[in-house]
């Protein structure tokens, strides 16, 4: 594998044209019923995967540019804005410059949305260890038909929150909006949250968070991490209502809506958070819409979009353009660009070779197997 500017930039193209497809076929409501679960987790997951190893590939085919690409290349590492102390700044420079500041910008500003919520943790008690709470039993309850890698450490009730969410992978925090919840409502509630900690979605939210700061500029990441919440909500539901007994799906279905209707405004959580709900209105009509529907997702919908996605996959590895500069001798001193429509070579009788540029004899070549020689034509003197 070899990374470089042009494996980065033809990534990124690549991966804003699977990110299209999949907002494209997530967008319809009809075409994404057709469409399994699992099929649009893990075609989310390599595209991230994709994204976030910019390389040449073993197999990848160069395609060269003679013209444009060597022209930007020089550009954005020859022209100079300004010197600053000795240091010329070029448009590559500024443009890294730029991208460093916002990368430590994001990041700072995260560890501190999360710093601000692990000090919110404390100060709520732990309903696990409430003796008037019904949390512990009905976290036992689910843990004996549905384990978890990680069992829940805290659960904890605050306005602070308008939606169910659950963060963390090793140490799970469960946060409950302040609702009056049934012990039937807070079962489905907890029951969809550990779904997230047991398809271990806190992971592939990291690594879309990860992605999205290195890419802070390119909005097709963010609609990528946005497609990739709904895809996780609907596994989530899915993985509930198949655990629920029939007479208490409709509840579950019923407790989606009352904790939407309760949400007054966007929650300001940190964006590896699993919500329960969200105040998207046409998200949680499919969520309903994919419970409800016991169609199967085995269809012609389902296999012709698989198709096409593990082709574009494909297809993003395969190519790669690269600047092609003109071979380059020094000879005598001097600097040639050796090019095959003004250059040429002719043959001497002492098996040596008279090389010419632009129709005027630069030098005699005794070895004509070199690179950027051997390809130019050869005349007879005859």
């Amino acid at each position: 594998m070899h990374f470089s500017a042009t494996s980065y930039i033809m990534t990124i193209l690549g991966g804003n044209c699977l990110i299209c497809f999949l907002c494209i076929i997530m967008r319809d409501g009809r075409i994404a019923q057709k469409l399994s679960i699992r099929f649009l987790k893990y075609f989310s997951f390599f595209i991230l995967l994709r994204m976030m190893l910019p390389f040449e590939f073993f197999h990848t085919i160069t395609v060269p540019s003679e013209k444009i690409l060597p022209t930007v290349m020089d550009f954005c590492n020859e022209y100079v804005f300004f010197t600053i102390k000795n240091i010329a700044v070029t448009p590559s420079r500024l443009l890294l410059s730029v991208w460093i500041v916002g990368v430590v910008y994001i990041v700072c500003n995260t560890v501190r949305n999360y710093m601000r919520l692990y000090r919110v943790i404390p100060c709520f008690p732990n309903l696990i260890d409430a003796t008037d709470s019904n949390v512990s039993a009905i976290l036992t309850a689910i843990y004996n038909t549905n384990p978890v890698p990680h069992p829940v450490k805290k659960v904890i009730r605050t306005s602070f929150v308008n939606t169910p969410c659950v963060i963390g992978f090793f140490s799970p925090v469960i946060f409950l909006p302040d609702l009056d919840l049934t012990p039937e409502e807070l079962y489905c509630i907890l029951l969809h949250e550990l779904s997230h900690v047991r398809h271990m979605d806190f992971i592939l939210m990291l690594v879309s968070e990860i992605l999205c700061i290195i890419n802070w500029w390119n909005p097709f990441v963010t609609s990528l991490r946005t497609r990739l919440e709904e895809i996780l909500e609907f596994h989530a539901d899915n993985t509930a209502f198949a655990n629920l007994p029939p007479s208490h799906r409709k509840l579950y279905l019923d407790c989606l809506l009352k904790v939407a209707r309760s949400q007054q405004q966007k929650p300001l959580l940190p964006a590896m958070t699993m919500l329960f709900s969200t105040n998207r209105s046409g998200t949680l009509k499919y969520r309903i819409l994919r419970l409800v529907n016991s169609e199967s997702c085995r269809s012609v919908t389902n296999y012709f979009a698989m198709s096409i996605a593990v082709l574009m996959l494909v297809a993003s590895t395969l190519f790669i353009i690269e600047p092609s500069w003109l071979p380059e001798e020094e000879i005598n001193g001097e600097v040639f660009s050796l090019d095959e429509d003004n250059s040429y070579l002719l043959m001497r009788g002492d098996e040596t070779y008279d090389m010419y540029i632009g129709g005027n004899y630069i030098s005699t070549i005794h070895n004509r197997n070199v690179e950027g020689i051997c390809e130019l034509p050869v005349y007879n003197t005859e």
